[in-house]
């Protein structure tokens, strides 16, 4: 079926002040499909006739009284669908009905089998089991929201500062603040962990519907929007990647942001689709992606791509204002958050993942490509025939979604050096799109192939459409493969099972054996493990005793921040992150050193440089550090540098190290760990030397920070006193150069390591008056404390960021690694975390 080409105002004009009912009503009418698409438009307004008893001519009565607002609501949500309901039930509405119904239903219930939400059958549900959901980055998700509940939403704020994490980070002006702010909403009503679990798997569940809501909204012939549902569950339980985003393992993994956004962009590009038309839906429209754009950054890039096209293949003239206006206002309802992330970036951490392909065994073949040939093969042969057709037919929706495909595959590529001025992209991340708008043309490519068999068995032109019951039967011919294809994936079809091959038990269907390497799907299992949650791990008691053993210690000798060991034996208790839930658990009276928001804060390397130190093995995410492992002397030093008061280690060289160091006091153990106080440990510490100022150079900002951070962080003898960014007029100004000798690898290399720097110009001294700091009182999102005498600079042990202002201080300025000083002008001194006029404009 073609796309009809008339305006927004033709169409508008076409359908009088048509109302979303009255589309409902049209949309599914009969006709529709019978007519090829040229849906009627229903009045239902009955006829006007006299009242009862009234003779023609006479004075008109009194008007009925006008019904409360209730009884209009009920009327405005009941009589369309009661409408629809009564309308003649002809067979060919019938079996449309039936369809879409029946594949809904399916790929709905396939999905919250495999999430495990299941609220009329508590035996086989675990969403609302109430457990604290792990797995994961999930594990650590759990922490935000409450904080959000907590700490910001009493406030009237959505996005503020936490001290939980890395020394202090801005929360949620990074990261997405929408999902968490519908698991407080059900907070109100359900369990905090039923609350989080529900909105996490959401995405999932709803976005068959949404595909199907698209494929509607935009207008392809029935069944190709029930077929977008089944693309949708390909999309969902395709395996061949855990951590991208959208499939069912990137959400357990903890990308539930990004499902539950990606679905919003797919409704909001049905909306834009059916705007473009029919000049409709101009608000919902940019509501919709505005959700979606706010909601993870990633699918931003999606939506602004795909509705860009979008709107290049519909455009005219008249449509041009409805595209201008609809990404005008999506521009402007997604600014608060969108623009103080761009507008911020040069404070946060560059995990420098690098890009894919990497290494000789990877390849953007690999990429584009991850499942079996045979597999990979049908599925872009038949994407292939689907995008063919859309532009055959002239379906500017159908052209839409092939060109968006083309177009990440090139961004795929252009990306590698991530997003240009920004950095902080990934580029496989951006390979989600191309599978889903793949599955998308893979199920048109089908049905468009079906289509061209039938007509030549019945000697039809190859154009010619499906009618509604060869489309019915050529839909389950279509849903029933794909769900042949899961249930071979999950062992789940009838009459299969095991049997023996060789050495081995392989799982059999009929002739069809799996290899005795082919294990099953595993997305339901991650889910079950995830929903299990921390108190469904064998090692819960243990974990229990420990978050609760650091609560005493808090209570006991004083609140501070945690420095844990890295080690793969955490993910016992749920996740490798369990311990990144201290604050949540201690009410923020014990800090986590290590926190999930990684790119949030500009102190996540120096964490992880101390992490390294104090453990056996560490992850060390941030790449191109010059990590030293398991060396307590250097540990400590880094401790006491970023203000850590408690070390936990539980391997036995770690405990060896950390016996070895005078600093450290053993206060108990709990389980396998042991846990240590670090005298001396401060968050406000007057300076014995004057810092010096280091001359900006050019390039990338945070680069040049990191730099220097690092280079005093790891090589203090290097440095006679700590640098700073800015500072009063008599501080020294000195510049810097790369240490050549101690470079490793060059600029570009995938290898190198980050530069040190070092002084151009020797450094002069200048030692200050000893100071008296009292008083410190750290809270969520401000700093007090006072000094007995003023003009001597005191150091703040809390990340930096612009947003932080000084009362009975000059400053703060940026100190490495990456904290604050201020010179107090009064003995009184307090440090809040505010906005600034760009926060305030957007």
């Amino acid at each position: 079926m073609s796309d009809e080409f008339a305006s927004p105002e033709e169409a508008a004009d076409a359908s009088g002040t048509e109302d979303f009912g009255t589309w409902f009503d049209r949309e599914f009418d009969a006709t529709d499909v019978a007519t090829g698409g040229q849906a009627s438009v229903i009045v239902d307004a009955p006829p006007i006739v006299a009242e009862h008893g009234a003779e023609p001519g006479a004075a008109p009565t009194a008007p009925p009284a006008t019904p409360g607002l209730l009884t209009r609501v009920g009327r405005r949500v009941f009589r369309r669908p009661v409408a629809w309901w009564n309308r003649p039930w002809s067979t060919q509405r019938i079996v449309q009905v039936l369809v879409t119904s029946a594949i809904l239903v399916a790929t709905t219930v396939v999905m919250m089998m495999v999430v495990h939400l299941n609220p009329l059958s508590p035996n086989s549900d675990l969403v609302f089991d109430r457990t604290t959901p792990t797995g994961g980055d999930m594990g650590a998700h759990v922490w935000a929201p409450a904080y959000l509940r907590d700490n910001l939403l009493s406030h009237f704020q959505l996005s503020g500062w936490t001290m939980d994490w890395y020394g202090g980070l801005p929360i949620y002006r990074f990261y997405m603040v929408i999902p968490a702010l519908a698991i407080v909403a059900l907070d109100v009503i359900l369990p905090y962990g039923v609350a989080f679990k529900l909105v996490a798997v959401s995405g999932l569940v709803l976005f068959p519907l949404a595909c199907w809501a698209f494929g509607r909204l935009a207008n392809f012939r029935h069944p190709i929007p029930e077929l977008f549902a089944v693309a949708s569950l390909c999309f969902l339980l395709d395996e061949s990647y855990s951590i991208y985003g959208g499939n069912v393992k990137s959400t357990m993994a903890g990308e539930y942001s990004f499902s539950i956004a990606l679905t919003l962009a797919v409704l909001g590009l049905g909306l834009l689709a059916h705007g473009l038309r029919t000049g409709r839906f101009r608000v919902w429209a940019a509501v919709v992606l505005s959700l979606a754009a706010v909601s993870h950054g990633i699918v931003l890039i999606f939506v602004a791509v795909s509705a860009t096209i979008l709107c290049l293949v519909w455009l005219d003239r008249r449509r041009l204002v409805y595209a201008l206006t609809t990404g005008l206002t999506v521009l402007l309802l997604s600014a608060w958050w969108v623009g103080p992330f761009l507008f911020g970036h040069e404070y946060m951490t560059d995990m420098k993942y690098g890009f894919r392909p990497e290494g000789a065994a990877d390849s953007f073949w690999d990429m584009f490509f991850p499942l079996a040939a045979p597999l990979d093969f049908l599925i872009t042969a038949l994407a292939v025939i689907g995008f063919l057709a859309m532009i055959l037919r002239r379906n500017l929706t159908g052209t839409a979604i092939g060109l968006t495909n083309l177009a990440f595959v090139a961004l795929v590529y252009l990306t590698r050096d991530s997003l240009p001025g920004i950095g902080l992209l990934w580029n496989p991340r951006l390979l989600p799109f191309v599978y889903l708008t793949r599955y998308l043309l893979m199920v048109i490519g089908a049905l468009e192939l079906i289509t061209w068999l039938v007509n030549v068995a019945k000697d039809r032109r190859a154009s010619t459409e499906l009618t509604v019951y060869e489309g019915a039967v050529a839909a389950g011919v279509i849903t029933l493969s794909c769900l042949a294809v899961f249930g071979w994936m999950y062992e789940t079809l009838p009459f299969g099972g095991r049997v023996t091959s060789g050495d081995s038990s392989v799982y059999a269907w009929g002739p069809l054996r799996k290899g005795p390497d082919s294990g099953r799907a595993v997305a339901d299992g991650w889910t079950r493990y995830n929903m299990l949650g921390y108190e469904g791990r064998p090692k819960y008691p243990e974990y229990s005793d420990l978050v609760t053993t650091m609560g005493e210690i808090g209570e006991q000798d004083g609140c501070g921040r945690a420095l844990w060991e890295n080690n793969s034996a955490n993910g016992e208790y749920g996740t490798t992150m369990s311990l990144m839930l201290l604050p949540h658990w201690t009410d923020g009276c014990i800090a986590s050193m290590e926190g999930l928001f990684f790119e949030a804060s500009g102190t996540t390397p120096y964490h992880f440089l101390t992490a390294a130190a104090m453990s056996e093995s560490s992850s060390n995410p941030v790449r191109q550090l010059r990590y030293v492992n398991n060396d307590a002397a250097i540990g400590v030093q880094h401790m006491h540098d970023l203000g850590v008061r408690y070390l936990m280690v539980r391997t036995d060289k770690a405990k060896a190290q950390a016996r070895a160091q005078d600093e450290l006091t053993l206060i108990t153990t709990s389980g396998p760990w042991e846990i240590y106080e670090l005298r001396g440990a401060s968050i406000v510490e007057p300076l014995t030397v004057q810092p010096v100022v280091v001359e900006r150079r050019g390039g990338d900002q945070r680069e040049r920070n990191l730099e220097v951070g690092t280079s005093w962080f790891q090589r203090q003898e290097d440095w006679a006193a700590v640098p700073a960014d800015d500072g009063p007029p008599e501080w020294q100004r000195i510049p810097v150069e790369i240490d050549l000798a101690a470079r490793v690898g060059e600029p570009g290399d995938r290898s190198r390591n980050v530069d040190y720097v070092v002084p151009a110009e020797p450094i002069v001294p200048v030692p200050l008056d000893p100071v008296t700091v009292s008083n410190v009182d750290v809270e969520e999102q401000s700093i007090s404390f006072e000094v007995d005498q003023i003009g001597v600079p005191v150091l703040v042990r809390v990340s930096y960021f612009p947003t932080w202002k000084v009362e009975g201080a000059n400053g703060p300025y940026r100190v490495a690694p990456n904290f604050m000083v201020v010179v107090p002008t009064s003995n009184e001194v307090k440090l809040t975390y505010s906005k600034t006029p760009l926060d305030w404009f957007f």
